[in-house]
């Protein structure tokens, strides 16, 4: 059985106001040598490519013949590193989740008040879209369509990656709930699926330069947000 990436939902404070997110540490007393840093280096170029070409080309477009030529190494060293095409794509996916963590969900794990957390979930979101970290815009959307139809491993995993970051706003939204922040009898289900709808629609619209359009969903979520909640909720700016 494959190993799942990191989690979305890892990151949801428990209690929430902690976010539980850590690093792996290498065990006391361990050294790294010039060899083994210039190995962590290496793999951390090739999957930084790897996740650039991903986002514009699609994970199909992840080969360890393209990145060869791209970085001008060896095939063998890539295989070494990552094994072959397909773990290579899972990892290309896991490490654009991994940076989906740091510039989303933590930021909007930070936030004190469920509403707040979601709010900020949403705006950090736009913010992560809007300065094209991946010139592909949002890695979660673009593998969630083009792996829509193609069901095997990588569906699995990206499908995994999907239903965490909408559970995330879900139980966000639930807590929200439970504390009055939002007016009773708020559908969550339906919120979560119009929030998304609207970053759907946003990622497309700023890969084809339509920014009126981006702003258009973005202002919408905020309103969608502020219809339910009992007082305005902070954003990201707020």
């Amino acid at each position: 059985m494959r190993q799942q990436g990191k989690s979305i939902l890892k990151t949801q404070p428990k209690g929430g106001d902690r976010n539980e997110l850590h690093g792996s540490e290498p065990p006391d007393g361990a050294e790294i040598d010039g060899r083994h840093r210039r190995g962590a280096k290496a793999r951390t170029t090739l999957l930084r490519h790897a996740m650039d070409v991903a986002s514009v080309k699609g994970l199909e477009g992840v080969t360890i013949g393209g990145l060869a030529d791209d970085l001008g190494i060896s095939k063998g060293n890539i295989t070494t590193l990552f094994g072959g095409k397909e773990e290579l794509q899972l990892k290309t996916l896991d490490g654009a989740v991994e940076i989906f963590i740091e510039q989303v969900v933590r930021p909007g794990s930070a936030a004190a008040s469920p509403l707040q957390r979601l709010s900020r979930f949403c705006e950090s979101w736009f913010d992560y879209v809007d300065r094209r970290v991946f010139p592909g815009g949002c890695m979660l959307y673009a593998t969630t369509n083009e792996y829509r139809a193609r069901p095997g491993p990588i569906q699995d995993r990206v499908n995994h990656h999907r239903q965490a970051w909408i559970q995330l706003l879900t139980s966000t939204a639930q807590r929200a709930l439970d504390a009055k922040e939002l007016k009773a009898g708020t559908d969550v289900d339906q919120l979560v699926f119009e929030l998304t709808s609207y970053q759907s629609l946003a990622n497309t619209a700023a890969l084809l330069g339509d920014q009126a359009l981006f702003a258009r969903a973005r202002q919408t979520s905020r309103k969608r947000i502020a219809a339910v909640a009992h007082a305005p909720a902070r954003t990201a700016r707020g």
